[in-house]
């Protein structure tokens, strides 16, 4: 009866160690899972198209300028497409030796200029200071030169048209392009009011 008893309250005292392993084991893992899963916030996002600039006493005789994107969509790079992205760009970004086609996706952002309902004002198609791609928190100018690089040269260097409509051309590692969960988020000036809105790209 002793022998049973003795070996009633080993099997249990076992029984408990196991179950405490286990548990610490299971929080362990969470622990290290947790970060992983709430790594990434994905930010409420506009629709298209959107106003994303406006200057309501543009110009001489104070019209209202607007600049919208209306349009966003990945592509693969061809030998058309690389010659057209590089074209954008200096001799900077031409003198890079990338595989474009392989390692990279084209980013093509189609917007619109508008003064007072008639097209054709010279002003460039331009990003407004700040504006880039992130992945939930991250801002991916910082994960990457090359685009970092892009990003300002869009923002500051692109010159003026008068074309009613135009495009941004950005060449996005695929590490980025294909996340679920990338975005652009744009610095909105509307007049004298500035905010950040978020444009979903997958």
């Amino acid at each position: 009866m002793r022998l049973t008893k003795g070996f009633l309250v080993l099997f249990l005292s076992f029984s408990v160690l196991s179950a405490c392993n286990q548990e610490d084991s299971t929080n362990h893992d969470s622990e290290n899972k947790s970060p992983v899963e709430k790594a990434v916030k994905k930010h409420e996002a506009v629709d298209l198209p959107v106003d994303v600039f406006i200057d309501s006493n543009y110009g001489l005789r104070g019209h209202k300028f607007t600049r919208s994107i209306i349009n966003v969509e990945f592509k693969d790079f061809d030998e058309s497409s690389e010659l057209e992205f590089l074209d954008r760009y200096d001799k900077t970004v031409r003198g890079q030796n990338y595989d474009y086609q392989n390692d990279f996706k084209l980013l093509v952002i189609t917007m619109k200029h508008e003064v007072q309902d008639e097209a054709y004002p010279y002003q460039s198609y331009e990003f407004n200071d700040g504006t880039g791609l992130v992945i939930g928190d991250d801002n991916l100018a910082n994960k990457s030169k090359f685009l970092m690089y892009q990003q300002e040269y869009v923002t500051n260097r692109v010159g003026p048209t008068t074309d009613e409509t135009g495009t941004i051309l950005l060449a996005v590692p695929n590490e980025f392009a294909n996340d679920k969960n990338l975005q652009l988020k744009i610095v909105q000036k509307l007049d004298k009011e500035s905010d950040y809105i978020y444009i979903d790209l997958k």
